[in-house]
């Protein structure tokens, strides 16, 4: 079995042409039709309260319209010529009150167009385009990420991930990933962006109804190290084991959106941490004497203290899908005990708050 990193790495490379004749064209003709929209009112309401004259409403409407006519035109040349949206030039009326109106008219862009407008140098965060728009150049935000489908995985004798049948049929992997926070930078004027920050991974280990993890503390003996016994007298309610690491994930993202975070996205790169405190074994089950029992144990298991991967990523807008393969052993792989070389495979949902 492929692991979930090439089959989202063969998604990738298979949908670019579509994200940019399809995606981008749709995301510039949306940004020009609420700019044209939102000067549009705002010249209304200005008219309305008495701030500029008929006379001026009127230029400035027509100005409007040419300006959109001019807007879509050049969105359907560069559409057919294959290439990204870029910013369009405005040419702009001279009217009375110019400055009390356009002053208006820029904040209604701001607010339209997520800060795709001209002549606001107090914008920070942007970077003027080709063309004298703003583009923007970074942004910060937090990140959810839940498992669908992990697995564990192991080499085999071409050193290639397959599917590892070390858990019982009826076990099974969870995983949990939170970017506490994540800095996404732009590469100049490029659609390709920077992305990293600080992360918690959560990975949980089922055993299943009749089987739990143990660990020999003699290293010497036989079997010595971390397996897994089976016992069929006993019912689990819950036999797993749950590791935690603190880790840094470093992608490099396209999107050629303005703002970075519209239309599709296309990322890949890898992520490294170290565990954090021990892992935890937890059995739950029926006491004849007491009824439900719960047993934690904090030890470290064995269990690999560094942790290392690839990760790929498709998403739309702030949703995202996560393909991760861990290239670090789950257990430490010591020549000493015995332990099993698994590695976790994952397949994620998730969102990005920012």
């Amino acid at each position: 079995m492929k692991t979930y990193s090439t089959l989202i790495l063969l998604l990738i490379s298979s949908s670019g042409l579509w994200a940019q004749t399809v995606d981008e064209l749709n995301h510039s003709l949306e940004n020009t039709y609420y700019m044209h929209q939102g000067k549009v009112e705002m010249v209304d309401e200005m008219l309305a309260d008495g701030k500029i004259s008929a006379d001026s409403a009127a230029s400035w409407h027509a100005s409007l319209l040419e300006e959109f006519k001019n807007s879509l035109l050049q969105i359907t040349m560069r559409a057919s010529e294959g290439l990204w949206a870029e910013t369009v030039d405005v040419d702009e009326p001279e009217v009375e009150d110019t400055a009390a109106a356009y002053a208006a008219v820029r904040e209604a862009n701001k607010n339209y167009a997520d800060g795709l407008v001209d002549g606001d140098s107090k914008l920070k965060s942007g970077k003027r385009g080709k063309k004298g728009k703003l583009q923007k150049r970074q942004f910060m935000g937090t990140s959810w990420n839940i498992g669908l489908a992990p697995t564990l995985s192991m080499l085999d004798v071409d050193q290639n991930f397959v599917d590892s049948d070390w858990l019982p049929e009826t076990g099974g992997v969870y995983t949990i990933a939170y970017d506490i926070f994540y800095r996404q930078k732009r590469l100049g004027r490029s659609p390709l962006w920077v992305r990293s920050g600080l992360a918690w991974d959560f990975y949980g280990i089922q055993f299943g109804p009749q089987s739990y993890l143990v660990t020999d503390l003699n290293p010497a003996a036989t079997n010595g190290g971390v397996y897994i016994m089976e016992d069929p007298s006993m019912t689990f309610r819950t036999s797993s084991l749950g590791v935690n690491y603190v880790t840094v994930p470093l992608w490099l993202y396209y999107n050629g959106s303005r703002s970075g975070k519209k239309g599709l996205s296309l990322a890949m790169g890898g992520y490294a941490g170290l565990r954090l405190g021990k892992p935890t074994r937890t059995l739950q089950y029926t006491d004849a004497n007491n009824g439900w029992t719960r047993e934690q144990v904090s030890s470290r298991f064995y269990s690999n203290p560094f942790s290392a991967g690839l990760q790929a990523r498709i998403g739309f807008k702030f949703f995202h899908v996560t393909a991760r393969q861990s290239v670090t052993p789950l257990f430490n792989p010591r020549l000493d005990i015995v332990a099993p070389e698994v590695y976790v495979r994952s397949l994620a949902i998730g969102w990005d708050f920012n």
